[in-house]
Protein backbone atom coordinates (compact mmCIF):
# COMPACT_ATOMS: atom_id res chain seq x y z
CA UNK A 1 0.00 0.00 0.00
CA UNK A 2 1.50 3.38 -1.03
CA UNK A 3 1.76 6.37 1.31
CA UNK A 4 -1.34 8.04 -0.12
CA UNK A 5 -3.58 5.04 0.53
CA UNK A 6 -1.94 4.52 3.93
CA UNK A 7 -2.94 8.08 4.84
CA UNK A 8 -6.47 7.46 3.57
CA UNK A 9 -6.78 4.33 5.72
CA UNK A 10 -5.11 5.85 8.78
CA UNK A 11 -7.20 9.01 9.02
CA UNK A 12 -10.46 8.02 7.33
CA UNK A 13 -10.63 4.22 7.45
CA UNK A 14 -11.19 3.89 3.70
CA UNK A 15 -9.31 1.54 1.40
CA UNK A 16 -10.23 3.30 -1.85
CA UNK A 17 -10.99 6.80 -3.10
CA UNK A 18 -14.22 8.00 -4.68
CA UNK A 19 -14.13 8.88 -8.36
CA UNK A 20 -11.92 11.90 -9.00
CA UNK A 21 -10.50 12.29 -5.49
CA UNK A 22 -7.13 10.65 -6.06
CA UNK A 23 -6.33 12.67 -9.20
CA UNK A 24 -7.17 15.93 -7.44
CA UNK A 25 -5.05 15.03 -4.41
CA UNK A 26 -2.11 13.99 -6.60
CA UNK A 27 -2.30 17.33 -8.42
CA UNK A 28 -2.09 19.23 -5.11
CA UNK A 29 0.73 17.00 -3.83
CA UNK A 30 2.65 17.79 -7.03
CA UNK A 31 2.40 21.47 -6.10
CA UNK A 32 -0.02 22.39 -8.87
CA UNK A 33 -2.76 25.00 -8.51
CA UNK A 34 -5.92 22.96 -8.97
CA UNK A 35 -9.53 23.62 -9.93
CA UNK A 36 -11.87 20.72 -9.17
CA UNK A 37 -15.55 20.21 -9.80
CA UNK A 38 -17.06 17.19 -8.04
CA UNK A 39 -20.81 16.63 -7.67
CA UNK A 40 -22.43 17.11 -4.26
CA UNK A 41 -21.52 14.10 -2.15
CA UNK A 42 -18.35 13.47 -4.15
CA UNK A 43 -16.10 13.95 -1.12
CA UNK A 44 -14.52 17.36 -1.72
CA UNK A 45 -13.29 17.82 1.87
CA UNK A 46 -11.02 14.78 1.58
CA UNK A 47 -9.22 16.51 -1.31
CA UNK A 48 -7.65 19.06 1.04
CA UNK A 49 -7.50 17.09 4.28
CA UNK A 50 -5.25 14.32 2.94
CA UNK A 51 -2.74 16.77 1.36
CA UNK A 52 -2.79 18.57 4.71
CA UNK A 53 -1.70 15.41 6.51
CA UNK A 54 0.98 14.66 3.91
CA UNK A 55 2.60 18.11 3.57
CA UNK A 56 4.04 20.86 5.75
CA UNK A 57 2.28 24.09 6.61
CA UNK A 58 -1.18 25.34 7.52
CA UNK A 59 -4.19 24.40 5.42
CA UNK A 60 -6.34 27.54 5.11
CA UNK A 61 -9.91 26.80 4.02
CA UNK A 62 -12.14 29.69 2.90
CA UNK A 63 -15.79 28.71 3.28
CA UNK A 64 -18.91 30.85 2.74
CA UNK A 65 -21.29 29.47 5.38
CA UNK A 66 -21.11 28.97 9.13
CA UNK A 67 -22.91 25.62 8.87
CA UNK A 68 -20.27 24.36 6.43
CA UNK A 69 -17.40 25.36 8.71
CA UNK A 70 -18.99 24.08 11.90
CA UNK A 71 -19.90 20.77 10.28
CA UNK A 72 -16.39 20.17 8.95
CA UNK A 73 -14.72 21.16 12.22
CA UNK A 74 -16.98 18.88 14.26
CA UNK A 75 -16.44 15.92 11.96
CA UNK A 76 -12.65 16.38 12.06
CA UNK A 77 -12.70 16.61 15.85
CA UNK A 78 -14.81 13.45 16.07
CA UNK A 79 -12.06 11.66 14.12
CA UNK A 80 -9.56 12.84 16.72
CA UNK A 81 -8.10 15.87 14.91
CA UNK A 82 -7.44 18.50 17.58
CA UNK A 83 -5.45 20.93 15.40
CA UNK A 84 -8.52 22.44 13.73
CA UNK A 85 -10.42 25.67 14.32
CA UNK A 86 -12.88 27.99 12.63
CA UNK A 87 -12.87 31.78 12.69
CA UNK A 88 -16.34 33.18 12.18
CA UNK A 89 -18.84 35.70 13.48
CA UNK A 90 -20.19 33.36 16.19
CA UNK A 91 -16.97 33.69 18.22
CA UNK A 92 -16.41 36.35 20.85
CA UNK A 93 -13.54 38.82 20.53
CA UNK A 94 -11.53 36.87 23.11
CA UNK A 95 -12.14 33.55 21.33
CA UNK A 96 -10.99 34.99 18.00
CA UNK A 97 -7.93 36.55 19.60
CA UNK A 98 -7.02 33.24 21.27
CA UNK A 99 -7.16 31.35 17.96
CA UNK A 100 -5.11 33.99 16.13
CA UNK A 101 -2.46 34.09 18.85
CA UNK A 102 -2.15 30.29 18.85
CA UNK A 103 -2.40 29.86 15.09
CA UNK A 104 0.98 28.04 14.79
CA UNK A 105 -0.49 25.16 16.82
CA UNK A 106 -3.22 24.52 14.24
CA UNK A 107 -3.03 22.45 11.06
CA UNK A 108 -6.44 23.30 9.58
CA UNK A 109 -8.07 26.73 9.81
CA UNK A 110 -11.54 27.46 8.41
CA UNK A 111 -12.38 31.10 7.78
CA UNK A 112 -15.14 33.10 6.18
CA UNK A 113 -13.73 35.32 3.40
CA UNK A 114 -14.52 38.51 5.33
CA UNK A 115 -12.37 37.24 8.22
CA UNK A 116 -9.31 37.82 6.04
CA UNK A 117 -10.07 41.55 6.22
CA UNK A 118 -8.69 41.39 9.76
CA UNK A 119 -5.16 42.85 9.86
CA UNK A 120 -4.35 40.82 12.99
CA UNK A 121 -5.20 37.55 11.23
CA UNK A 122 -3.46 38.49 7.98
CA UNK A 123 -0.27 39.51 9.77
CA UNK A 124 -0.18 36.27 11.76
CA UNK A 125 -0.75 34.24 8.58
CA UNK A 126 2.06 36.12 6.84
CA UNK A 127 4.44 35.09 9.60
CA UNK A 128 3.60 31.40 9.04
CA UNK A 129 3.91 28.88 6.23
CA UNK A 130 0.52 28.46 4.57
CA UNK A 131 0.94 25.23 2.63
CA UNK A 132 -2.46 25.06 0.96
CA UNK A 133 -5.00 27.79 0.15
CA UNK A 134 -8.41 26.12 -0.28
CA UNK A 135 -11.50 27.85 -1.65
CA UNK A 136 -14.62 25.83 -0.91
CA UNK A 137 -17.81 26.54 -2.90
CA UNK A 138 -15.60 28.30 -5.45
CA UNK A 139 -18.57 29.23 -7.65
CA UNK A 140 -19.07 32.08 -5.15
CA UNK A 141 -16.05 33.76 -6.79
CA UNK A 142 -17.77 34.52 -10.07
CA UNK A 143 -19.69 37.76 -10.29
CA UNK A 144 -22.03 35.95 -12.71
CA UNK A 145 -22.32 32.81 -10.59
CA UNK A 146 -25.55 31.90 -8.83
CA UNK A 147 -24.22 32.56 -5.34
CA UNK A 148 -21.68 35.38 -5.76
CA UNK A 149 -20.07 36.66 -2.55
CA UNK A 150 -18.28 40.00 -3.01
CA UNK A 151 -15.60 39.14 -0.42
CA UNK A 152 -14.47 36.26 -2.63
CA UNK A 153 -13.24 38.78 -5.21
CA UNK A 154 -10.33 39.68 -2.90
CA UNK A 155 -9.03 36.13 -2.43
CA UNK A 156 -6.37 36.46 -5.14
CA UNK A 157 -5.02 39.58 -3.48
CA UNK A 158 -4.91 37.90 -0.07
CA UNK A 159 -3.30 34.79 -1.54
CA UNK A 160 -0.52 36.94 -3.02
CA UNK A 161 -0.02 38.58 0.38
CA UNK A 162 0.55 35.10 1.85
CA UNK A 163 3.28 34.30 -0.66
CA UNK A 164 1.28 32.45 -3.35
CA UNK A 165 0.58 29.15 -1.56
CA UNK A 166 -0.73 26.30 -3.72
CA UNK A 167 -4.44 26.85 -4.34
CA UNK A 168 -7.26 24.33 -4.53
CA UNK A 169 -10.64 25.62 -5.74
CA UNK A 170 -13.57 23.26 -5.14
CA UNK A 171 -17.16 23.39 -6.34
CA UNK A 172 -20.05 21.13 -7.33
CA UNK A 173 -21.50 23.29 -10.12
CA UNK A 174 -19.79 25.74 -12.43
CA UNK A 175 -20.15 26.91 -16.00
CA UNK A 176 -17.13 27.60 -18.20
CA UNK A 177 -17.41 31.30 -17.39
CA UNK A 178 -17.41 30.60 -13.65
CA UNK A 179 -14.30 28.42 -13.99
CA UNK A 180 -12.58 31.15 -16.00
CA UNK A 181 -13.45 33.74 -13.34
CA UNK A 182 -12.08 31.42 -10.65
CA UNK A 183 -8.69 31.18 -12.37
CA UNK A 184 -8.47 34.95 -12.90
CA UNK A 185 -9.63 35.97 -9.43
CA UNK A 186 -7.36 33.56 -7.57
CA UNK A 187 -4.47 34.40 -9.95
CA UNK A 188 -3.74 30.74 -10.51
CA UNK A 189 -0.56 29.67 -12.30
CA UNK A 190 -1.24 27.18 -15.14
CA UNK A 191 -3.75 25.23 -13.03
CA UNK A 192 -4.75 21.62 -13.42
CA UNK A 193 -8.46 21.16 -14.10
CA UNK A 194 -10.36 18.15 -12.79
CA UNK A 195 -13.90 18.69 -14.00
CA UNK A 196 -16.38 15.91 -13.36
CA UNK A 197 -19.95 15.75 -14.58
CA UNK A 198 -22.66 17.53 -12.62
CA UNK A 199 -24.89 14.59 -13.52
CA UNK A 200 -26.14 12.42 -10.67
CA UNK A 201 -27.43 9.26 -12.38
CA UNK A 202 -28.92 7.89 -9.16
CA UNK A 203 -31.27 10.89 -8.87
CA UNK A 204 -34.33 10.56 -11.11
CA UNK A 205 -35.66 13.88 -12.42
CA UNK A 206 -39.37 14.67 -12.48
CA UNK A 207 -40.97 17.91 -13.63
CA UNK A 208 -44.70 18.53 -13.39
CA UNK A 209 -46.57 21.54 -14.77
CA UNK A 210 -49.61 22.55 -12.71
CA UNK A 211 -52.37 25.08 -13.27
CA UNK A 212 -52.38 26.74 -9.86
CA UNK A 213 -50.47 27.11 -6.60
CA UNK A 214 -53.22 25.10 -4.89
CA UNK A 215 -52.81 22.09 -7.19
CA UNK A 216 -49.04 22.17 -6.55
CA UNK A 217 -49.65 22.11 -2.81
CA UNK A 218 -52.09 19.21 -3.14
CA UNK A 219 -49.55 17.31 -5.25
CA UNK A 220 -46.77 18.00 -2.72
CA UNK A 221 -48.92 16.49 0.03
CA UNK A 222 -49.50 13.37 -2.08
CA UNK A 223 -45.79 13.03 -2.75
CA UNK A 224 -44.60 13.33 0.86
CA UNK A 225 -47.12 10.66 1.88
CA UNK A 226 -46.22 8.23 -0.89
CA UNK A 227 -42.52 8.69 -1.73
CA UNK A 228 -39.90 7.01 0.45
CA UNK A 229 -38.21 9.59 2.69
CA UNK A 230 -36.57 11.34 4.33
CA UNK A 231 -36.90 14.39 2.12
CA UNK A 232 -36.66 18.13 1.57
CA UNK A 233 -39.17 20.62 0.17
CA UNK A 234 -37.50 23.74 -1.21
CA UNK A 235 -39.61 26.93 -1.26
CA UNK A 236 -38.82 30.33 -2.81
CA UNK A 237 -39.74 32.40 0.29
CA UNK A 238 -39.46 32.11 4.06
CA UNK A 239 -43.21 32.49 4.49
CA UNK A 240 -43.88 29.61 2.12
CA UNK A 241 -41.61 27.28 4.12
CA UNK A 242 -43.78 27.92 7.19
CA UNK A 243 -47.03 27.59 5.25
CA UNK A 244 -46.01 24.29 3.65
CA UNK A 245 -44.75 22.85 6.95
CA UNK A 246 -48.06 23.72 8.62
CA UNK A 247 -50.02 22.19 5.74
CA UNK A 248 -47.99 18.97 5.90
CA UNK A 249 -48.51 18.74 9.68
CA UNK A 250 -52.26 19.19 9.29
CA UNK A 251 -52.79 16.85 6.34
CA UNK A 252 -50.20 14.06 6.63
CA UNK A 253 -48.43 11.80 9.09
CA UNK A 254 -45.02 13.28 8.36
CA UNK A 255 -42.81 14.73 11.09
CA UNK A 256 -41.95 18.07 9.51
CA UNK A 257 -40.28 21.35 10.47
CA UNK A 258 -39.52 24.51 8.50
CA UNK A 259 -36.08 26.07 8.13
CA UNK A 260 -34.96 29.48 6.83
CA UNK A 261 -32.38 32.19 7.43
CA UNK A 262 -34.72 34.32 9.55
CA UNK A 263 -34.83 31.80 12.39
CA UNK A 264 -32.76 31.86 15.56
CA UNK A 265 -29.49 29.96 15.31
CA UNK A 266 -30.58 27.61 18.12
CA UNK A 267 -33.75 26.65 16.25
CA UNK A 268 -31.82 25.97 13.05
CA UNK A 269 -29.15 23.89 14.77
CA UNK A 270 -31.67 21.71 16.60
CA UNK A 271 -33.70 21.09 13.44
CA UNK A 272 -30.55 20.13 11.54
CA UNK A 273 -29.57 17.64 14.23
CA UNK A 274 -33.08 16.19 14.50
CA UNK A 275 -33.17 15.68 10.73
CA UNK A 276 -29.72 14.09 10.63
CA UNK A 277 -30.58 11.73 13.50
CA UNK A 278 -33.91 10.69 11.93
CA UNK A 279 -36.23 12.44 14.39
CA UNK A 280 -37.71 14.50 11.53
CA UNK A 281 -38.91 13.04 8.22
CA UNK A 282 -39.14 16.21 6.19
CA UNK A 283 -37.86 19.78 6.17
CA UNK A 284 -39.61 22.61 4.35
CA UNK A 285 -36.82 25.09 3.65
CA UNK A 286 -35.34 27.91 1.63
CA UNK A 287 -31.96 27.62 -0.09
CA UNK A 288 -30.41 28.43 3.32
CA UNK A 289 -30.65 24.72 4.14
CA UNK A 290 -28.36 22.13 2.62
CA UNK A 291 -24.71 23.13 2.45
CA UNK A 292 -22.69 21.31 5.06
CA UNK A 293 -25.55 19.02 6.09
CA UNK A 294 -24.03 15.55 6.24
CA UNK A 295 -27.04 13.29 5.69
CA UNK A 296 -26.40 10.62 3.09
CA UNK A 297 -29.85 9.00 2.96
CA UNK A 298 -32.10 11.85 1.76
CA UNK A 299 -34.37 10.07 -0.72
CA UNK A 300 -36.27 12.94 -2.34
CA UNK A 301 -36.13 16.67 -2.98
CA UNK A 302 -39.30 18.53 -3.98
CA UNK A 303 -39.17 22.06 -5.39
CA UNK A 304 -42.34 24.09 -4.96
CA UNK A 305 -40.95 26.52 -7.54
CA UNK A 306 -37.80 26.56 -9.70
CA UNK A 307 -34.79 28.29 -8.13
CA UNK A 308 -33.34 31.32 -9.87
CA UNK A 309 -30.76 29.34 -11.84
CA UNK A 310 -29.93 25.88 -13.13
CA UNK A 311 -26.75 25.90 -11.04
CA UNK A 312 -28.77 26.44 -7.85
CA UNK A 313 -31.20 23.68 -8.86
CA UNK A 314 -28.39 21.18 -9.41
CA UNK A 315 -26.86 22.12 -6.04
CA UNK A 316 -30.16 21.59 -4.24
CA UNK A 317 -31.19 18.30 -5.84
CA UNK A 318 -27.66 17.10 -5.03
CA UNK A 319 -28.64 16.94 -1.35
CA UNK A 320 -30.40 13.67 -2.21
CA UNK A 321 -28.82 10.27 -2.66
CA UNK A 322 -25.36 11.04 -1.36
CA UNK A 323 -25.13 7.36 -0.39
CA UNK A 324 -25.37 6.48 -4.09
CA UNK A 325 -28.81 4.85 -3.74
CA UNK A 326 -31.82 5.66 -5.92
CA UNK A 327 -33.45 8.98 -5.11
CA UNK A 328 -35.78 11.38 -6.87
CA UNK A 329 -36.13 15.11 -7.55
CA UNK A 330 -39.62 16.48 -8.23
CA UNK A 331 -39.99 20.00 -9.64
CA UNK A 332 -43.52 21.43 -9.40
CA UNK A 333 -44.10 24.35 -11.74
CA UNK A 334 -46.77 26.82 -12.81
CA UNK A 335 -46.53 29.42 -15.57
CA UNK A 336 -46.40 32.17 -12.94
CA UNK A 337 -43.30 30.78 -11.20
CA UNK A 338 -40.81 32.49 -13.51
CA UNK A 339 -42.63 35.78 -12.86
CA UNK A 340 -42.27 35.24 -9.09
CA UNK A 341 -38.50 34.74 -9.39
CA UNK A 342 -38.22 37.74 -11.73
CA UNK A 343 -40.06 39.85 -9.18
CA UNK A 344 -37.72 38.71 -6.38
CA UNK A 345 -34.68 39.61 -8.51
CA UNK A 346 -36.07 43.00 -9.42
CA UNK A 347 -36.81 43.66 -5.73
CA UNK A 348 -33.07 43.20 -5.06
CA UNK A 349 -32.29 46.09 -7.41
CA UNK A 350 -32.00 49.82 -6.72
CA UNK A 351 -33.94 52.70 -8.18
CA UNK A 352 -32.21 56.04 -8.78
CA UNK A 353 -33.35 57.74 -5.53
CA UNK A 354 -32.10 54.74 -3.52
CA UNK A 355 -28.69 54.81 -5.19
CA UNK A 356 -28.39 58.57 -4.59
CA UNK A 357 -29.35 58.14 -0.93
CA UNK A 358 -26.99 55.26 -0.21
CA UNK A 359 -24.10 56.87 -2.10
CA UNK A 360 -24.55 59.91 0.11
CA UNK A 361 -24.31 57.61 3.14
CA UNK A 362 -21.08 56.06 1.84
CA UNK A 363 -19.52 59.45 1.09
CA UNK A 364 -19.89 60.37 4.78
CA UNK A 365 -17.62 57.49 5.83
CA UNK A 366 -13.99 58.62 5.29
CA UNK A 367 -12.53 55.14 5.02
CA UNK A 368 -11.66 52.38 2.58
CA UNK A 369 -12.68 49.73 5.10
CA UNK A 370 -15.31 47.73 3.18
CA UNK A 371 -16.75 46.27 6.35
CA UNK A 372 -17.37 49.70 7.90
CA UNK A 373 -18.90 50.98 4.67
CA UNK A 374 -21.24 47.99 4.54
CA UNK A 375 -22.23 48.47 8.17
CA UNK A 376 -23.08 52.13 7.43
CA UNK A 377 -25.47 51.04 4.69
CA UNK A 378 -27.10 48.50 6.97
CA UNK A 379 -27.53 51.15 9.68
CA UNK A 380 -29.26 53.25 7.04
CA UNK A 381 -31.78 50.44 6.52
CA UNK A 382 -30.29 48.36 3.69
CA UNK A 383 -30.59 44.56 3.90
CA UNK A 384 -27.20 42.82 4.27
CA UNK A 385 -27.04 41.08 0.88
CA UNK A 386 -27.89 44.29 -0.98
CA UNK A 387 -25.44 46.23 1.21
CA UNK A 388 -22.62 43.81 0.34
CA UNK A 389 -23.31 44.16 -3.38
CA UNK A 390 -23.57 47.94 -3.40
CA UNK A 391 -20.42 48.34 -1.28
CA UNK A 392 -18.53 45.94 -3.55
CA UNK A 393 -19.31 47.95 -6.69
CA UNK A 394 -18.70 51.25 -4.87
CA UNK A 395 -15.22 50.08 -3.88
CA UNK A 396 -14.51 49.13 -7.49
CA UNK A 397 -15.31 52.63 -8.80
CA UNK A 398 -14.82 55.01 -5.86
CA UNK A 399 -11.71 56.64 -7.36
CA UNK A 400 -13.75 57.95 -10.29
CA UNK A 401 -15.47 61.32 -10.56
CA UNK A 402 -18.90 61.36 -8.84
CA UNK A 403 -20.85 61.45 -12.12
CA UNK A 404 -18.79 58.61 -13.63
CA UNK A 405 -19.02 56.66 -10.37
CA UNK A 406 -22.80 56.95 -10.42
CA UNK A 407 -23.08 55.87 -14.06
CA UNK A 408 -20.75 52.88 -13.61
CA UNK A 409 -22.51 51.83 -10.43
CA UNK A 410 -25.90 51.86 -12.14
CA UNK A 411 -24.49 49.96 -15.12
CA UNK A 412 -22.96 47.22 -12.92
CA UNK A 413 -26.14 46.78 -10.91
CA UNK A 414 -28.25 46.66 -14.08
CA UNK A 415 -25.90 44.13 -15.72
CA UNK A 416 -26.12 41.88 -12.69
CA UNK A 417 -29.90 42.04 -12.62
CA UNK A 418 -30.09 41.35 -16.37
CA UNK A 419 -27.83 38.30 -16.01
CA UNK A 420 -29.90 36.89 -13.14
CA UNK A 421 -33.12 37.38 -15.11
CA UNK A 422 -31.50 35.65 -18.09
CA UNK A 423 -30.78 32.60 -15.92
CA UNK A 424 -34.44 32.46 -14.82
CA UNK A 425 -35.64 32.34 -18.41
CA UNK A 426 -32.98 29.83 -19.43
CA UNK A 427 -34.34 27.53 -16.74
CA UNK A 428 -37.95 28.14 -17.81
CA UNK A 429 -37.10 27.12 -21.39
CA UNK A 430 -35.74 23.78 -20.15
CA UNK A 431 -38.73 23.13 -17.92
CA UNK A 432 -41.30 23.76 -20.65
CA UNK A 433 -39.32 21.84 -23.29
CA UNK A 434 -40.53 18.28 -23.96
CA UNK A 435 -37.11 16.75 -24.66
CA UNK A 436 -35.07 14.77 -22.11
CA UNK A 437 -34.95 16.96 -18.99
CA UNK A 438 -31.62 15.54 -17.82
CA UNK A 439 -29.89 16.20 -21.14
CA UNK A 440 -31.40 19.67 -21.26
CA UNK A 441 -29.92 20.51 -17.85
CA UNK A 442 -26.52 19.01 -18.72
CA UNK A 443 -26.35 21.01 -21.94
CA UNK A 444 -26.26 24.18 -19.84
CA UNK A 445 -22.89 22.98 -18.54
CA UNK A 446 -21.78 21.96 -22.07
CA UNK A 447 -22.20 18.28 -21.21
CA UNK A 448 -23.68 15.41 -23.16
CA UNK A 449 -25.62 12.62 -21.47
CA UNK A 450 -24.04 9.21 -21.54
CA UNK A 451 -26.71 7.04 -23.17
CA UNK A 452 -25.99 4.28 -20.65
CA UNK A 453 -27.28 6.69 -17.97
CA UNK A 454 -30.17 7.98 -20.06
CA UNK A 455 -33.61 6.71 -20.87
CA UNK A 456 -32.36 3.16 -21.36
CA UNK A 457 -31.66 2.91 -17.64
CA UNK A 458 -35.33 3.47 -16.82
CA UNK A 459 -34.72 6.14 -14.17
CA UNK A 460 -33.70 9.14 -16.24
CA UNK A 461 -36.54 11.65 -16.09
CA UNK A 462 -40.26 12.20 -16.56
CA UNK A 463 -39.66 13.14 -20.20
CA UNK A 464 -38.18 9.66 -20.76
CA UNK A 465 -41.05 7.71 -19.22
CA UNK A 466 -39.93 7.50 -15.59
CA UNK A 467 -42.24 5.47 -13.33
CA UNK A 468 -42.51 7.38 -10.05
CA UNK A 469 -44.08 4.35 -8.33
CA UNK A 470 -40.57 2.86 -8.11
CA UNK A 471 -39.81 5.46 -5.43
CA UNK A 472 -42.89 4.93 -3.29
CA UNK A 473 -42.80 3.73 0.31
CA UNK A 474 -42.90 0.02 0.84
CA UNK A 475 -44.50 0.22 4.29
CA UNK A 476 -47.34 2.26 5.75
CA UNK A 477 -46.17 5.39 7.62
CA UNK A 478 -46.47 5.39 11.40
CA UNK A 479 -48.00 8.35 13.18
CA UNK A 480 -45.36 9.81 15.50
CA UNK A 481 -45.29 12.66 17.95
CA UNK A 482 -44.24 16.07 16.72
CA UNK A 483 -40.90 17.44 17.84
CA UNK A 484 -41.03 19.87 20.73
CA UNK A 485 -39.66 23.40 20.49
CA UNK A 486 -35.88 23.34 20.80
CA UNK A 487 -35.83 25.13 24.16
CA UNK A 488 -38.27 22.61 25.62
CA UNK A 489 -36.26 19.74 24.16
CA UNK A 490 -32.99 21.09 25.61
CA UNK A 491 -34.58 21.54 29.03
CA UNK A 492 -35.75 17.91 28.91
CA UNK A 493 -32.26 16.73 27.95
CA UNK A 494 -30.57 18.69 30.77
CA UNK A 495 -33.15 17.36 33.24
CA UNK A 496 -32.32 13.76 32.23
CA UNK A 497 -28.58 14.46 32.57
CA UNK A 498 -29.06 15.86 36.09
CA UNK A 499 -31.15 12.85 37.10
CA UNK A 500 -28.45 10.50 35.81
CA UNK A 501 -25.80 12.29 37.90
CA UNK A 502 -27.70 11.69 41.17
Amino acid sequence: MDKLHQTLMRYFGYSAFKVGQEDIIQSVLHQKDTVAMLPTGGGKSLCYQIPGYMTEGLVLIISPLLSLMEDQVERMKMRGEKRVAALNSTLSFHERRHIIRHLPSYKFLFVAPEALMSDALLQQLKSMHVGLFVVDEAHCISEWGHDFRPEYSKLGEWREALGHPIALALTATATKQTLKDTVQTLRLQQPDFHIHSVNRPNIALVKEVHETKETKEKRALELVETIQGPGLIYCPTRQMTEDIALLVKQKTHQRVEFYHGGMEAGDRMLIQQQFISGQIDLISCTSAFGMGIDKADIRFVIHMSPPQSIEAFMQEIGRAGRDGKSSVSVLLYTEEDADIQSHLIQAEGFDDPEIDFFLAQLSQVPTNDEKKLRERLMEAGLQETRARMLTHYYMMHQSEQPRVLLENLKEKLQDRQTEKLKKVWQFKERITDHSCFRQSLLSYFDEQLDQAEGSSSGNCCSSCGLDLSDYEKKDQPLELNEMKHWKTELERMFHLIKEAQH
